[in-house]
């Protein structure tokens, strides 16, 4: 039996499990997925401990895992995170799964003019992925103005023709802003009839932001797509072959669905 795990500190939100189980189960996979709880002064030690085929990475480790790795595939040395190790490779496919969202949600990102609420490490495997797709222009939104600063300029070093536009076709929140037991925060920006507003959180399914945007006449999107597209990229990389073009998306949300609040 093949055994992977997601690790971070806390841990106990994450539906992880429920996306992989789904996916063993309907492909009939001799496969476990558990979550472990690894705490930052513990990550050295579990990376040269466990016995894992392939395992993901969540808060607070996307970052400091890297120096225990053997090595990082293109995305993950760019973005500067990882969030799949297989090998003891880091890749990261946070950028893959918005990718993959935005098209399942009938979004073109070609030429668009786009705003990224929030700087951190979500924040920056969306702007890659942004960068991939040929978007006209990328702007950061967020508190800590020296924050969205040091991102701009790493998105321009990738991206030396982003001239800032101040419309945006798409927004896309990378903040934990509505994220549950907070359900009633969100982030303070105009929005208009007609954009689209796009929210990594899927915990609860449709945030306060994403109501709001649908009343102004927005089309929303909800984190659901994305964080299950990038489970499935890992395990694309994992079983080195194409599980996420032979599952059943439909069943995979309705498992999700029924965990959420």
């Amino acid at each position: 039996m093949k055994r992977f795990a997601v690790i971070g500190d806390p841990i106990a939100h994450t539906l992880s499990p429920n996306l992989h189980q789904e996916v063993y189960r309907q492909l009939e996979l001799d496969a476990s997925f558990e979550q472990i709880h690894v705490t930052p002064n513990s990550l050295d030690s579990f990376i040269n401990s466990n016995k894992l085929d392939g395992f993901n990475v969540t808060i607070p480790h996307k970052l400091s895992i890297i120096p225990f790795l053997k090595g990082l595939d293109e995305a993950a040395k760019t973005i500067g995170a990882v969030n799949c190790v297989h090998n003891g490779k880091g890749y990261n496919t946070d950028w893959i799964g918005f990718l993959k969202a935005m098209e399942l949600n009938g979004v073109d990102l070609n030429g668009k003019d786009c705003t990224i609420l929030g700087a951190g490490g979500a924040a920056r495997a969306i702007a890659y992925g942004l960068v991939q797709a040929d978007v006209n222009s990328i702007l950061i939104s967020n508190r800590t103005q020296t924050k969205a600063d040091q991102l701009l300029d790493w998105i321009n070093s990738i991206f030396p023709t982003n001239f800032q536009s101040k419309n945006s076709d798409i927004i896309i929140n990378c903040t934990p802003l509505g994220m549950w037991p907070d359900t009633e925060s969100m982030p303070e920006v105009e929005i208009q009839n007609g954009q689209i507003l796009a929210d990594t959180i899927y915990n609860p399914l449709e945030t306060a932001w994403l109501k709001a945007g649908k009343t102004k006449g927005a089309k929303t999107i909800d984190g659901l797509d994305m964080f299950i597209a990038q489970g499935l990229a890992s395990a694309d990389i994992w079983f080195g072959e194409k599980i996420s073009e032979k599952i059943k998306l439909e069943n995979i949300k309705k498992v999700l669905k029924s965990e959420l609040c």
